[in-house]
């Protein structure tokens, strides 16, 4: 899409319609020749026929002739007003259209990158982040825009009100309903204040409930077989519950700022409006009412305070305006640490509460000191070596606190351990999903390594979609991939018999439904063969494979030339590497050749 936008300018589309219209105007031409060969007699027997073609309405070049008669009457001088408002006209549509392009290119650049996973893993200064971005973000616009609308007008109309009001009665009655105002609104916002604090935990109890919500729907199944449903019901209720409490206390508190607002700001100055409006009159000797008749005095003093009472009332629309600014902090905060967060993460800085599981005895031991980024990745292909490099999470745990060797392309790599022991984290920081600490890492770029999860990822569309995944139809085929060519992969992993079941590469299914477990995992691997990176991440990638199928898989990964670094508790896959890297969960690691007085681990 974005590569589409690129194209998608004003100039372009102007060029494209141009180029439409003469084309139709031509064709419309070639008609018109055609019909004037027909023969004489045939012409002649239709002077009826031939008298409604040329009254009848149509697109050609009498058309043209037309519209351009009366457009000279419409626009009769180049430079007139009706030429300025075709020109503002155009560049409005012009505008109009480069503002499409920004919002194609904003839209997508979401695709560029892994900022939602790094907010979501590396950095926990934002909870239920989808809250944020879709909600808060939404009412923070409307509520700039309803600001606006409500601020605008009264303070026009307050203008021209001070204006009138101080050449009709003098300064002193706007001066004095500004001091009002003043007042008033200093009173109002210190009363408002728990309001911006309650708005941001509101949104943070609206994005729990939501997230617990959306949690049950994605392990409706698990849950099921755990008969887990009570459990779930006393998660979620405590969760409604607490928003539900919060949201009465903060609509009992809008309720009553709304009483005392409508009191100060409404009633209130309107009283003091009036008596503003009415003290030069109560003065006998005020100089400007000593030679006025009774007549002139009531309509001095109807029109002096009726543009007063319009002036208290805009004073009155002002401070209540204040009640929405005081809810909008709320929103800004919320949006101003979003954007801060956003920059840091996009920069490489991460923010992440540090748990230290370490007793009092250790805490004299030196510490290695963790700088998110501090390592440094060079990329060179067909080596992977890792360089006095600290093995840490986000969270600060040190796994390993210096981890050194070095693997080639043509060497497999079998990683066992504990759980806990730090496999999964190694292959984080292979991904760059998880920051380098320290050290230094070679390894190929990012495309050139492949994962594949023990659950692998089935993604919405074709049965070929699941095969080529991430790229897409298009990609498939400037890379000279035949369909027949994916045929084979599926052969390879024994799953040609999806294809003969479905009759078509492009048959769309729920495939997370449609596959078992096993089936997934070996799309999975037909999915790798397609790809043929140079290393792949095998993380218990075959555990529901059968061990002959799971034999010919990494048979042929040896075959097309795939280096493999494989998580596996199986001693059957043993055979099929040189090197083992054995971590103990205590911070220690092995990694040495696999020979036969090798003792292997596993089952």
């Amino acid at each position: 899409m974005a590569a589409v936008s690129k194209y998608l300018t004003a100039k372009n589309s102007s060029i494209a319609g141009g180029v439409l219209l003469v084309l139709y105007i031509l064709k419309q031409r070639r008609r018109g020749k055609s019909s004037g060969k027909k023969g004489g007699s045939e012409l002649e027997l239709r002077n009826d026929d031939k008298a409604a073609k040329k009254d009848r309405a149509a697109v050609d070049y009498v058309f043209f002739l037309r519209i351009s008669k009366i457009i000279r009457i419409m626009v009769p001088r180049w430079f007139c007003k009706e030429t300025g408002y075709l020109v503002l006209i155009a560049a409005m549509l012009v505008a109009r259209t480069y503002c499409d392009v920004w919002m194609i290119q904003n839209g997508t650049m979401i695709e560029r990158g892994y900022t939602y996973y790094k907010m979501g893993n590396l950095d926990n200064r934002i909870a239920n982040a989808d809250q944020l971005l879709t909600q808060d973000v939404e009412r923070f616009c409307n509520s700039v825009v309803d600001l606006y609308s409500n601020l605008s007008k009264p303070l026009l109309d307050i203008g021209l009100y001070i204006f009138k009001l101080t050449s009709a009665i003098g300064a002193q009655g706007p001066a004095s309903m500004m001091a009002y105002l003043l007042v008033s609104g200093l009173f109002l916002t210190r009363l408002r204040r728990p309001i911006g604090k309650m708005t941001v935990t509101e949104q943070r109890y609206e994005g729990e409930y939501r997230y617990v919500n959306s949690r049950l729907i994605t392990n409706s199944e698990e849950i099921a077989f755990y008969n887990g449903n009570m459990r779930e019901k006393q998660t979620i209720h405590s969760t409604f519950k607490k928003l539900v409490d919060h949201l009465h206390k903060f609509i009992f508190f809008r309720f009553s700022m709304g009483f005392v607002d409508s009191l100060i700001a409404k009633y209130i100055a309107t009283v003091v409006g009036y008596l503003v409006v009415s003290r030069p009159f109560l003065n006998l000797a005020d100089p400007r009412h000593m030679n006025s008749s009774q007549p002139e005095l009531l309509e001095d003093y109807y029109q002096s305070g009726r543009m007063l009472l319009r002036m208290s009332q805009a004073l009155g629309r002002i401070v209540l305006a204040g009640r929405e600014m005081t809810r909008l902090s709320g929103f800004t905060m919320r949006i101003t640490e979003l954007m801060k967060v956003l920059k840091e993460l996009n920069s490489g800085k991460y923010e992440r509460t540090m748990v230290s599981h370490q007793d009092k005895e250790s805490e004299a031991v030196e510490r290695v000191p963790l700088v998110p980024g501090g390592g440094q990745i060079i990329n060179v292909d067909h080596i992977i070596k890792f360089e006095h490099t600290p093995l840490a999470t986000p969270n600060g745990d040190i796994l390993i606190k210096d981890l050194t060797f070095e693997v080639r392309s043509g060497t497999n790599v079998l990683v066992c351990g504990p759980n806990g022991c730090g496999k999964s984290s190694l292959f984080r920081v292979l991904g760059e999903l998880w920051p380098l600490f320290g050290g230094q890492l070679t390894k190929p770029e990012r495309g050139k390594l492949f994962y594949v999860p023990q659950r692998p990822y089935m993604t919405l569309g074709t049965l070929r979609d699941q095969v080529i995944y991430p790229d897409t139809y298009e990609e498939q085929k400037r890379k000279g991939i035949s369909d027949q060519v994916l045929k084979e992969y599926l052969d390879n992993v024994q799953l040609g018999h999806i294809l003969d079941r479905e009759g078509t590469w492009d048959t769309v299914q729920d495939w997370m439904d449609v596959l078992s477990g096993g089936e997934k995992q070996r799309m999975a691997m037909a999915r790798l063969f397609y790809h043929k990176p140079q290393f792949a991440i095998l993380d218990e990638c075959t555990s529901a494979v059968s061990v002959d199928v799971e034999d010919f898989i990494y048979s042929h990964c040896r075959t097309v030339g795939i280096s493999l670094f494989t998580v596996s508790h199986r001693k059957s896959l043993w055979k099929h590497h040189e090197y083992y890297l054995h971590m103990d969960g205590r911070g220690n690691y092995d990694f040495k050749p696999i020979t036969e007085e090798t003792i292997e681990f596993g089952s």
